[in-house]
């Protein structure tokens, strides 16, 4: 894992949702609407909470889209972990540690969605993996 900089924003979100769900948060994604959350490795059912009580706590809190994603310290469990809720049919990896490459192959039917509008969700998706995989890029086949 990469040191990861965190904004004083990004830092008061994580403390803010680490006391609700009383769980340990590595990271924090803000994009317009929606906050993406890393928590430590079988911690996401916890931060979730039981029927979903501290997702839709945090929505309430913060006004915006909340997401968990559970980090994992291997590459391609990760990379399926930030591709939830979508069905990945298989994740390879190529090159060097310092030049990492992921390829997702995913049914035709969830392409778009997991590419997102404008490609925003795969940049997110990129943006995550190469803060705590060291991956240079993410490609969708």
């Amino acid at each position: 894992m990469t040191d990861i900089l965190l904004s004083n924003e990004n830092m008061q979100y994580i403390n803010m949702a680490s006391k609700i769900t009383k769980t340990d948060i590595i990271d924090c994604v803000i994009e317009d609407d929606k906050l993406i959350f890393i928590v430590r490795q079988g911690q996401l059912g916890a931060a979730i909470g039981i029927k979903a009580k501290n997702l839709e706590k945090l929505r309430g809190v913060f006004k915006k889209t909340i997401k968990f994603v559970e980090y994992s310290p291997n590459k391609e469990q990760f990379i399926i972990n930030l591709c939830k809720p979508y069905k990945i049919k298989n994740v390879t990896i190529e090159g060097e540690d310092d030049s990492l490459v992921a390829k997702i192959e995913v049914q035709v039917s969830d392409k778009s969605k997991i590419i997102g509008k404008g490609g925003k969700n795969i940049e997110i998706i990129r943006q995550l993996a190469q803060r705590h995989h060291s991956f240079k890029d993410v490609q969708i086949k």
